[in-house]
C-alpha cells in the first residue's frame, strides 16, 4: 500500500515517540501534510519505519491530544488543526510518560484530607444504611445544609432548598447546559475556556462561539456585537482566576455582563470553582442578576480531586425543571460521598484544607513569579496555574511538543481555543499538582532553558 506520510526520523535526540510527533507537526506545518489527508494505520507506520508499534501509538496519543491529528471511527485517522472536544477531555486525564506534568490542572494529592478518619466516623453512625437508599435527587437535607454553609464562608448565602447536588463541576454544567437549551442552540464563552465545556456543546449538539477577551476578561462590546448578530442563548463564564488565562474578571466588567444579559435575554452560567481559595472572595454574577445566573463550585478543586461534588444555585424559576434534569441525567448523587464532605465542613476539615492548599499555592506561585519574571505571565497566588504568553518565534503546540521532549508536559492554547486557531500563543502551566517545590523548579527552570534558546537537552525522569 502507498503511504501518505513517510518520515524520515533521528534515531537520537530525545524519545522516538516524540520526534514522530515533532515530524508531523513540521510536516503540517510547512504544507507536507494538508488537513484532511488520511494518515497510515499505526500498524503500516511502524512496519514503515521499522518501530515498535508501541512507539507510533503513543505518537499518535500525543498528536491527537495536541491538536494534529484526529480519529474518526472505522475511516481512519486524518490531519487536523484540533481534536474533537471530547478527545481533547479525556485525552488531558490520561497519566503521561512525563517526568515533570504541569499540564494537570488538580490539586496536590500530598495535601488531601484523611480520608480514613472520616470513613472510620461513618462506620460507627448509626445512619450508615441509609447511605444505600435513594436520596432525594437534589441530595440529603444534611447533606445541602453542609452546602449552603460552605457556600457561605465564598460570600453566598442560599436556602438549603434552593442548592442542587451534583457529581462535580463537569457534571454541573452538563444539567444545567441540557436543562437551558435545546440541540442548534448557541451559547458563548471566552475565547479561551474550561475544554469540558466545549465537550458538553458537541456532546448536546450546540454551536459554540468564543467572544474575545481582554486583561479583564470578556469584552462587553464583543459580547454585544456577537448578541446583535447570533442568538446568544447561554453565556459560560469562569470570571475569578479564569481556566486558562487566570484572569480574575473585575466588579465593573461583571456589572456590564449583567446588563447585556437582561438586554440581551441570555442566561449566565457562571463557574466559581476556585472561588474558595481566593481571599477575600470575589463579587457574583448570580448575586446580582439571581433570576438569570447559575451559580456553580465544587469540592474538587479546593478540597480533594476525587470528592465528586458540585452545587448549583439555579434561578428559581428554573429548580424545578433544573432538578428534572438532575433526576434523568443520574437519578441521584450518592449520598456515601456527601456524607464525608459533611463531616469534613462539620469538623473543621474543610477549612483548615483549604487554608493549606492556599499556603502552598501562594508559595508555588512566589517560585514560578522569580522564574519566569523575563516573560509576559499572568500568576495568582491563589490560582492553580498560571498563563504564559510565548515570545516570538514560538508556537504554543511547537513549545508543548518539545518542553515534553525535554521532560516537561504543559497545556498549549489550542486546547482551550473557542474555534479553529487560538488567538494568543500561550500555554497554561499547572504549578498547583506538583507539591515537590524542587521538582516544580526543576520544570520551571527548564521551560526558561527553551524559552531563552538553552540547547542544553535537560530530561527529567521519575
Amino acid at each position: 500500500m502507498q503511504l501518505h506520510w513517510k518520515p524520515e526520523l533521528p534515531r537520537k535526540g530525545g524519545p522516538l515517540y516524540l520526534s514522530l510527533v515533532r515530524k508531523l507537526e513540521e510536516d503540517i506545518a510547512q504544507g507536507r501534510l494538508a488537513v484532511g489527508t488520511r494518515m497510515p494505520t499505526q500498524r503500516e507506520l511502524a512496519d514503515e519505519l521499522k518501530v515498535a508499534i508501541g512507539t507510533v501509538t503513543k505518537a499518535f496519543t500525543e498528536a491527537e491530544r495536541r491538536g494534529l491529528i484526529y480519529g474518526d471511527g472505522r475511516r481512519g485517522t486524518f490531519v487536523g488543526e484540533i481534536p474533537k472536544p471530547r478527545a481533547i477531555l479525556a485525552s488531558m486525564n490520561r497519566t503521561l510518560p512525563i517526568g515533570i506534568d504541569l499540564s494537570k490542572n488538580h490539586p496536590a494529592h500530598a495535601f488531601d484530607p484523611d480520608l480514613a478518619g472520616a470513613l472510620r466516623q461513618i462506620i460507627r453512625s448509626p445512619r450508615i444504611q441509609s447511605f444505600l437508599q435513594y436520596p432525594p435527587a437534589s441530595g440529603m437535607p444534611e447533606h445541602l445544609q453542609a452546602g449552603a454553609t460552605w457556600l457561605s464562608t465564598v460570600g453566598m448565602r442560599v436556602d438549603p432548598e434552593n442548592l442542587h447536588i451534583t457529581a462535580g463541576a463537569q457534571h454541573a454544567l452538563n444539567v444545567i447546559i441540557a436543562t437551558e437549551t435545546t440541540p442548534g442552540d448557541i451559547i458563548a464563552a471566552e475565547e479561551y475556556t474550561y475544554p469540558g465545556v466545549k465537550a458538553i456543546a458537541d456532546m448536546l449538539g450546540l454551536e459554540l462561539v468564543g467572544a474575545p477577551m481582554d486583561a479583564d476578561g470578556i469584552i462587553p462590546e464583543e459580547l454585544e456585537s456577537l448578541c446583535r448578530s447570533r442568538n446568544i442563548r447561554l453565556l459560560y463564564l469562569n470570571p475569578s482566576l479564569q481556566n486558562p488565562t487566570n484572569i480574575i474578571m473585575p466588579t465593573s466588567r461583571r456589572e456590564k455582563i449583567v446588563e447585556l444579559a437582561e438586554r440581551y435575554n441570555f442566561t449566565v452560567v457562571e463557574d466559581e470553582i476556585l472561588a474558595p481559595l481566593m481571599a477575600p472572595p470575589p463579587s457574583y454574577i448570580s448575586q446580582l442578576v439571581p433570576e438569570r445566573a447559575y451559580f456553580v463550585i465544587s469540592s474538587s478543586k479546593s478540597v480533594a480531586a476525587g470528592l465528586r461534588l458540585g452545587f448549583v444555585v439555579a434561578p428559581s424559576a428554573k429548580r424545578q425543571k433544573l432538578g428534572e434534569t438532575l433526576q434523568a441525567s443520574c437519578l441521584s448523587i450518592p449520598p456515601l460521598m456527601a456524607e464525608i464532605f459533611a463531616r469534613w465542613m462539620d469538623d473543621g476539615t474543610v477549612a483548615k484544607v483549604i487554608a493549606r492548599r492556599r499556603e502552598e499555592l501562594a508559595a508555588s506561585n512566589k517560585l514560578a513569579q522569580e522564574i519566569l519574571s523575563d516573560f509576559k505571565v499572568r500568576i495568582h497566588q491563589s490560582g492553580y496555574h498560571l498563563w504564559l504568553e510565548l515570545p516570538e518565534g514560538w508556537g504554543s503546540m511547537a513549545f508543548a511538543t518539545e518542553s515534553q521532549r525535554r521532560g516537561v508536559a504543559v497545556s498549549p492554547a489550542e486546547i482551550f481555543a473557542v474555534g479553529r486557531r487560538a488567538p494568543v500563543n500561550g500555554i497554561r502551566l499547572s504549578v498547583g499538582a506538583v507539591s515537590d517545590r524542587l521538582l516544580l523548579k526543576s520544570g520551571l527552570e527548564i521551560l526558561v532553558g527553551i524559552l531563552k534558546g538553552n540547547s542544553r537537552q535537560e530530561k527529567v525522569t521519575v
